[in-house]
């Protein structure tokens, strides 16, 4: 599957924060934007994955910023979303790395390590009991993301 980054996307802020609410923006992708506000109002990386994209958004909310990672298909639906994030901890974003296999590395925590992929068919995920600490799963029980701890920091190339 062709992966690249999008560079012409940008985000359109709906919603701030208020209360037990995330702040929500719609994504602008080559000229089109998103059917539905997502959670997140920074853009931290946009990447097309054959006739899908990957959009990475994090709040903004200093010392506890969370990363939603947003799965959008052809027409900029959404498909699926997963949240990381802990309460007092903060992550900062870096080291994306688009891998021939089809999935994508990149740091937020600390030195840890991450990798999202797009699975073939979608699969069960019950909450508290699927994937790794600090994730958390958007609605419904079937997901096509796959997110993982890979636990080794990114080497710097």
């Amino acid at each position: 599957m062709e992966q690249s980054v999008r560079e012409d996307a940008d985000l359109t802020q709906v919603r701030e924060a208020a209360g037990s609410q995330l702040a929500t923006s719609f994504v602008n992708i080559g000229g089109r934007t998103s059917q539905e506000p997502l959670e997140g109002v920074i853009l931290e990386a946009c990447v097309q994955l054959g006739e899908r994209y990957l959009v990475f958004l994090t709040d903004d909310i200093p010392h506890e910023d969370c990363l939603h990672i947003h799965l959008l298909d052809s027409n900029l639906s959404r498909q699926d979303s997963v949240t990381l994030g802990a309460a007092y901890t903060t992550g900062n974003f870096r080291r994306l790395n688009l891998e021939e296999r089809g999935g994508l590395t990149f740091e937020f925590f600390g030195d840890n390590a991450w990798r999202v992929s797009v699975l073939s068919e979608q699969r069960l995920r019950i909450p508290y009991l699927s994937g790794s600490r600090g994730v958390s799963w958007g609605k419904g029980l079937f997901h096509w993301l796959d997110l993982r701890s890979v636990r080794n920091s990114i080497s710097e190339e």
